[in-house]
């Protein structure tokens, strides 16, 4: 395992603004002309005061098919992975759970506004891949979030694809963005690189309130190649493809939640659980 600083590299350099990153960019995003989010858009941005704290046993289903890499339901703690947080707690915790009796719980606190240099309001998990990205990797987690990022330019980051690799370097991260739309922002360091978003109109998107079968497919046509596509599926629908995305060798896979460029409204609760990544095809929700 990679020690815990390198991993940091990257998002402290996002966080800078030293490499392409969202805020910072002429591709900020900005609500649309005459214009609003979606009807039923996000509540406050604070965490519901019903939050269970007494254990929410799973009811759902996942399956853990032989062609992942690994599984990880988090009955177990936090085991081999690594931890990166700022101005937000993340444990594997029974507060709710889609299966079993333990999912991965993280909050963020409200109130952090990197215009005031206050930093990332964001907490994940990390581990090395092995084998490393080489044409296509398929990721699969079940999330329960209480809401939605409470400002349009504040994106929620779930999960980062990057290489360390010192001649490799780069990634990108599949985010949520205030209208339920996924965005993904991309400083692999390729040519084109950049922050897009799904839509508008955003005709399928992210739900809050309840558990959600969120996919993320990441293919590119050989090993070499410097650019490629990933899709995001909810509920085994597709909700969107991003195309001309940079693309490396990732060696790291993280998940977690939280705002590498928080606004002010900060605040958040989400649960994830039943993480499977594979190498050959997609897992699938149940």
């Amino acid at each position: 395992m990679r020690s815990k600083a390198t991993l940091l590299l990257p998002l402290a350099l996002l966080a800078l603004g030293a490499m392409p990153a969202c805020s910072g960019d002429t591709d900020d995003p900005k609500p649309d002309a005459g214009g609003s989010p979606d009807a039923g858009s996000p509540d406050s941005g604070t965490p519901d005061s019903g939050t269970p704290s007494g254990g929410d046993g799973g009811t759902g289903t996942a399956s853990c098919p032989s062609h992942t890499l690994f599984c990880e339901t988090f009955e177990g703690g936090q085991g081999t992975w690594e931890e990166q947080k700022e101005h937000a707690t993340i444990t594997a915790d029974g507060t709710k759970a889609h299966t079993g009796s333990r999912s991965l719980h993280v909050v963020t606190e409200g109130g952090i506004d990197e215009k005031q240099g206050e930093g990332q309001a964001i907490a994940r998990w990390m581990r090395s891949l092995s084998p490393t990205f080489s044409t296509q990797l398929f990721v699969r987690a079940h999330v329960f979030m209480t809401s939605l990022p409470g400002d349009f330019g504040q994106m929620g980051t779930f999960f980062v694809l990057f290489s360390d690799a010192g001649n490799d370097f780069g990634g990108f991260e599949l985010q949520v963005i205030q209208d339920t739309g996924f965005a993904l922002d991309d400083w692999s360091a390729r040519n084109g690189q950049g922050w897009n978003r799904q839509g508008p109109p955003v005709n399928l998107g992210m739900s809050t309130g309840r558990w959600v079968c969120l996919e993320w497919e990441v293919r590119r046509p050989s090993a070499s190649s410097t650019h490629g596509t990933t899709t995001v599926y909810v509920d085994g629908a597709k909700a969107h493809e991003f195309t001309e995305i940079g693309m490396r060798s990732f060696n790291t896979f993280m998940v977690g939640y939280g705002f590498v460029h928080p606004q002010g409204p900060s605040a958040s609760e989400t649960w994830i659980d039943n993480v499977a990544v594979s190498s050959t095809q997609r897992v699938g929700c149940e």
